[in-house]
C-alpha cells in the first residue's frame, strides 16, 4: 500500500507536466488538457479551485484545491487532495526533445481508496498508450511532505486505515526508468517510524501492480504494546526488491525487552526472516523465520493477511517448530514467575492461528500441537523432592535417598483457545511410575483440572514401610496395574501456585481407596 502512494504521485506528476506540455496555450488549454488526463487516467471528476501559469522568472503552475472524485461519487471523500501542486521549469528546458521540469511540489495530498468489490476494475485504469513515447518528460525532483493515503471500508461505520507519509522525495522521474525515492512514514501496527530509500519504476500503466521497486528500509523504535498481549520495543533492517504486489523482502529484528502479556520477565528476541509482500495491500507470506531468544530457536513460516474488510487487524496463520528448545525458556515467556518451573530440552510443533480484530492478542490466540520434554528438572526444591520420592515409591524402595534430582520426561498434545490450555494424553514418567493425565489450565487464572492414571512398578504396600506397608497389602489386589505393580486414579486441580494432588474417586473409586488416601501415597 505504501508503494502505490509512490505510484500514484508519480502518475500524477507526469500527467501534469505531460498536459502542460501538449497545450498550444499556456493556461487554457493547459487547464483543459490536465482535466482530461487526469479524468481519464484515474476514472475520476476533476475539481480545481485555482489554476494559474506564470512565466516569469521561470516557468510557474500552480494548481490549488485539486479534487479527484473517483467516478463522480460525493457519498465518499475524494479519491485524491492536493492542496497545492506547484511545478516549476525553466523555459530553454522544455524546449528540449525530452522536456525537463526541475522540480514539482505537492503540498497536502491526500490519497483515499474506496472501497472495491472482489475482481472490481482497479483504480488506475489500463492503457494500450506508449507513455514514455507520449510523454518523454522528466522531473529533476518530486516532494511530498505529510502526505496520508486512507483505506476507506465497505461499512461505513468503520474507521478507515491510515498510512502517513512525512516525507517523500524522488528523483529523475519519468516513464522510462526509475527513479530514486526515499520515504519516511509511520507504521500503524506495530507503531513505528519507518525510513525507506531505493528505486521506483518505471511505471507499468497496463499494470500498476507489476512496477518494480528496489531498495533497502530502516524500522524503528516499534512499540508492540500497540498489539495487545505483546510488549517490547522492536528494530528491523532489512532490503526489498521486486513488482509492488510480489516484493521479496528480506532482514532482521531486535526487541531487546519482548514480553507476553501472561510473562515474566522480559527476553531479548533477535529474528531472521525471508518474506513475499504485497505492496498493493500490505498481505505477507513469511517464507522462513528463524526466531532466537535465550538458548532457544524456533524455526517459522506462514502468512499474515486481510481475511475480512470490516475487521480491523489481519489474520495470522503460522506453523512453528523446533527440535533444540529449552523448557525453561518456553516457560519465561508464556508464565509469570521469578523463576521457571522447569528446566530440560524440548521439541515443540504448533500451529498458530489468531483472527483479526481490536481485543487483546493473547485472548484472540488459538494454538495446536504437540510437545516433549526430555531430561527434565524441577526448580523448585519442594516440588523436586515430590518427583524423587514418586519415583522411590514406584520402585518399591521409599527410603532410598540414593535416589535424587531425578530426571523426568513430559510430552503430550495441547490446544490453546479463548485462554484456556486443554491437554490430551499428557504423560508425565520418572524411573519406576508414570503419569497419564487429560485436563485444562487457564492462562489468566492459572486454575488447572487434570485427571487421570497413576502407574507405579511397585505395588501399593512396596510404597512405605512399618505398619502402613502391612495394612496394605490387602488393598494390594484392587490396585493391581497390568504388569502387577499398582494402577490409581488420581486428580491435580488448584493453582499453578497451589497445586493439590489426589486420588480421584469421580473415576470409579474402588473399595480400599480411603486407605490409600490416607496414607498420603
Amino acid at each position: 500500500m505504501r508503494k502505490w502512494v509512490i505510484a500514484g504521485v508519480v502518475v500524477l506528476s507526469l500527467l501534469l507536466v505531460a498536459a502542460i506540455l501538449l497545450g498550444p496555450t499556456l493556461h487554457g488549454f493547459v487547464r483543459e488538457r490536465t482535466q482530461k488526463a487526469l479524468q481519464t487516467h484515474f476514472a475520476s471528476t476533476v475539481e480545481f479551485s485555482d489554476f494559474e501559469v506564470s512565466l516569469f522568472p521561470r516557468l510557474r503552475v500552480t494548481i490549488t484545491g485539486l479534487a479527484l472524485r473517483y467516478k463522480g461519487r460525493t457519498d465518499i471523500p475524494p479519491l485524491i487532495q492536493v492542496q497545492t501542486v506547484s511545478m516549476y521549469a525553466q523555459l530553454p528546458a522544455l524546449l528540449r526533445p525530452r522536456p525537463y521540469i526541475s522540480f514539482v511540489q505537492l503540498d497536502g495530498l491526500q490519497i483515499r481508496m474506496p472501497p472495491r468489490e472482489p475482481g472490481g476494475a482497479p483504480l488506475i485504469q489500463k492503457t494500450d498508450q506508449d507513455l514514455a513515447k507520449k510523454y518523454p518528460a522528466l522531473i529533476g525532483e518530486l516532494r511530498a511532505d505529510d502526505a496520508n493515503i486512507e483505506v476507506l471500508r465497505a461499512q461505513s461505520d468503520k474507521p478507515p486505515r491510515e498510512f502517513p507519509i512525512h516525507h517523500l522525495d524522488l528523483h529523475n522521474v519519468s516513464f522510462d526508468h526509475p527513479a530514486q525515492f526515499h520515504a519516511l512514514l509511520t507504521n500503524a501496527v506495530p507503531k513505528g517510524e519507518i525510513d525507506s530509500t531505493g528505486e521506483f519504476g518505471p511505471w507499468q500503466a497496463e499494470e500498476p501492480s507489476a512496477t518494480p521497486a528496489d531498495g533497502h528500509y530502516t524500522f524503528q523504535d516499534a512499540d508492540l504494546g500497540t498489539l495487545k498481549g505483546l510488549r517490547g520495543i522492536l528494530s528491523s533492517k532489512g532490503t526489498f526488491s521486486g513488482p509492488l504486489d510480489y516484493l521479496a523482502v528480506e532482514g532482521y529484528t531486535d526487541t531487546p525487552d519482548f514480553g507476553l502479556r501472561t510473562g515474566g520477565r522480559p527476553v531479548a528476541l533477535h529474528t531472521e526472516f525471508s518474506a513475499l509482500v504485497d505492496g498493493t495491500n500490505g498481505d505477507v507470506v513469511l517464507k522462513t523465520v528463524a526466531a532466537k531468544f535465550l538458548h532457544t530457536t524456533l524455526a517459522v513460516n506462514g502468512k499474515i493477511v486481510d481475511v475480512s474488510k470490516d475487521i480491523k487487524g489481519r489474520t495470522i496463520f503460522l506453523n512453528a517448530s523446533s527440535e533444540n528448545a529449552r523448557i525453561e525458556d518456553l516457560l519465561r515467556l508464556a508464565v509469570n514467575s521469578d523463576e521457571p518451573l522447569m528446566t530440560g530440552s524440548a521439541n515443540l510443533k504448533t500451529i498458530i492461528d489468531i483472527p483479526e480484530g481490536d481485543e487483546d492478542l493473547l485472548a484472540r490466540m488459538k494454538l495446536t500441537g504437540q510437545f516433549g520434554v526430555g531430561q527434565g528438572q524441577f526448580t523448585s526444591a519442594t516440588v523436586q523432592e515430590k518427583v524423587d520420592t514418586l519415583s522411590r515409591k514406584g520402585q518399591g524402595r521409599p527410603k532410598d535417598t540414593d535416589i535424587s534430582e531425578v530426571a523426568s520426561d513430559l510430552r503430550g498434545s495441547f490446544r490453546l483457545a479463548d485462554g484456556m490450555v486443554t491437554f490430551s494424553n499428557l504423560s508425565f514418567a520418572v524411573q519406576g511410575a508414570a503419569v497419564r493425565l487429560n485436563g485444562t489450565y487457564s492462562l489468566n487464572s492459572t486454575e488447572m483440572d487434570f485427571h487421570g492414571k497413576l502407574s507405579m512398578n511397585a505395588k501399593l504396600s512396596q510404597t512405605t514401610t512399618g505398619a502402613k506397608s502391612f495394612f496394605l497389602k490387602a488393598v494390594d489386589p484392587f490396585f493391581k496395574g497390568k504388569n502387577g505393580g499398582t494402577e490409581l486414579a488420581i486428580q491435580i486441580t488448584g493453582t499453578k501456585d497451589h497445586p493439590t494432588f489426589g486420588l480421584d474417586k469421580g473415576a470409579g473409586a474402588k473399595k480400599g481407596d480411603t486407605t490409600a488416601a490416607k496414607t498420603g501415597e
